[in-house]
């Protein structure tokens, strides 16, 4: 309880509030980047079934690549990994937010790309915004962060910077 009430309580709210919001970042990329290697079936329905929520009748291609499916897996499990690396020491792996705001905005680009011109299915105009919101999260959260931890003591930061 003690942890919980210096964490709270910490000189640098930014920080703490980036503690706060990563972890749910990074559970969103690991947890899935495993379903889409292990149990790619698994990961075509939720994306179907997200598109009848939103109106679609149906989604019209196969989805069968291991290629496609070992590249996505493997991208998003590295977007997992630069949220951890982040939470971890935002100090020392602060140049990973422009590389994941390239990977991931490339992403939301492209799907908005499809939506746009190629398959008018909803879900990919809801990744776009969903993938744009992890964006804007890990440049917000990620530069408020680093930037005040140049005034604060980094010896009370709870928690304290790994990987030193």
């Amino acid at each position: 309880m003690m942890w919980f009430y210096r964490f709270w309580t910490q000189e640098s709210k930014a920080y703490r509030n980036m503690q706060i919001a990563l972890p749910f970042l990074t559970l969103n990329f690991l947890i899935p980047s495993m379903s889409y290697f292990f149990f790619p079936e698994v990961a075509i329905a939720q994306f179907k079934q997200i598109g009848q929520m939103l109106g679609a009748s149906h989604y019209p291609l196969s989805e069968q690549s291991h290629i496609w499916r070992v590249l996505a897996a493997s991208n998003v499990f590295t977007l997992g990994m630069m949220c951890l690396f982040l939470q971890l020491n935002i100090q020392r792996f602060y140049a990973i937010i422009p590389v994941f705001t390239i990977l991931k905005g490339y992403s939301a680009l492209g799907f908005l790309y499809v939506f746009i011109f190629q398959l008018h299915y909803p879900v990919f105009l809801a990744v776009f915004f969903y993938d744009s919101l992890a964006v804007f999260l890990v440049l917000f959260f990620g530069m408020r962060a680093y930037a005040n931890l140049k005034s604060v003591d980094l010896e009370k930061l709870v928690p304290s910077l790994k990987l030193n």
